[in-house]
């Protein structure tokens, strides 16, 4: 069976996935991205159709990371019967709400459009933590700042967010209602790419995503007064942007929950190079004596809000890596430790 891999390309299929395919396969799959996600069925597009696939018996018994919204799957030649998952490029995750598991939000992504809206509910904290998530996937980030003819001067929402942006990402503010977005996100909507848009209800996720689309692709809803959005997008949908790229748009999220671990020092770039001359190489950053993060505030070197902010979330990425693996780490470290003064004593 001959895979026509040219229809495939305005869904970002790329080399990374040609590559874990066989010839012996491409006589017996085809491969199909996943939009969207929903009690045991999988809306499925295979470069031609759009498809409903379920997984097929051995994958439900032998998988425990079942396909998620912006996977790339193989399907069984002629059926819409789910066989294999293909790796991932990239997985953005968060903890799961009100436990500890892992939950996969989207895959194979190329930029998290982070959406913050300039009215009561903006919160630089908040923006920070998806950041986190974005680095921990070395997913490109751009913070989109909506509603920006509610505020009399966004710039200087701007100029705060900025500060806490990597240098890979970028800020922008914009009515979503009105602004050719199409326009000022260019760069990043090129063929095959995948962006995959997060943040509160409320903030205006859906209406960038439909002024994207050119037209009414995700319902939308009002602002309740006290700033908080109402679920107008109730599941994670994967559509097609006119101009060749791909758009996931992911309902609202009350807790954006850390797992894994690398993405806070990667969003904290700076403080995590200060912390590399601490005194003690586990230095915590908090009380113990030769601390290069704390005397960089104190200098006023490091924004004091920064700091707690990293503190906060270190201690959060550290708890969510599982207690065998923090004592099998600690114990590693004690043998480094005992060595390192084995080492001295022999020497004097």
């Amino acid at each position: 069976m001959a895979i026509d891999f040219s229809r495939l390309l305005p869904l970002g299929w790329s080399p990374f996935h040609s590559s874990q395919l066989s010839l012996e396969q491409l006589d017996t799959v085809r491969p199909a991205r996943v939009v969207q996600v929903g009690r045991g069925r999988y809306r499925v597009h295979d470069g031609t159709d759009v498809l409903t696939a379920v997984l097929s018996g051995r994958l439900q018994r032998e998988s425990s990371d079942l396909p998620t919204v912006g996977d790339w799957v193989l399907l069984a030649a002629g059926h819409a019967v789910i066989v294999a998952r293909l790796e991932r490029r990239t997985l953005i995750a968060r903890r799961e709400a009100g436990g500890a598991a892992a939950q996969a939000i989207a895959a194979n992504i190329d930029l998290m459009v982070i959406v913050s809206g300039l009215d009561a509910g903006f919160n630089l904290h908040r923006i920070e933590r998806y950041l986190v998530l974005a680095a921990q996937a070395d997913v490109t980030s751009l913070v989109l700042l909506t509603k920006s003819d509610l505020v009399a001067d966004p710039g200087a929402a701007i100029a705060q967010v900025r500060t806490r942006l990597p240098a890979t990402a970028e800020v922008l503010a914009v009515n979503a209602l009105r602004d050719p977005l199409v326009e000022r996100l260019a760069p990043w909507l090129g063929m095959g790419n995948t962006l995959v848009v997060v943040g509160s209800s409320g903030v205006g996720k859906s209406t960038v995503v439909n002024n994207l689309a050119g037209h009414a692709a995700q319902a939308t809803g009002t602002t309740r007064r006290d700033a908080k959005g109402r679920h107008t997008t109730t599941a994670r949908v994967l559509i097609r942007l006119a101009g060749g790229a791909c758009i996931i748009d992911v309902p609202g999220m009350r807790e954006v929950g850390l797992v894994g671990e690398g993405g806070v020092a990667r969003q904290f770039g700076s403080i995590a190079a200060l912390a590399a001359g601490c005194r003690f190489a586990d230095c915590t950053h908090g009380t113990e004596p030769g601390c290069a993060v704390r005397a960089a505030v104190e200098r006023g070197d490091v924004e004091a809000d920064a700091w707690m902010h990293y503190l906060k979330l270190s201690q959060e990425e550290r708890q969510s890596i599982p207690e065998h693996e923090r004592r099998r780490r600690g114990r590693v470290f004690g043998r480094m430790v005992r060595k390192a003064l084995a080492t001295k004593e022999k020497n004097r």
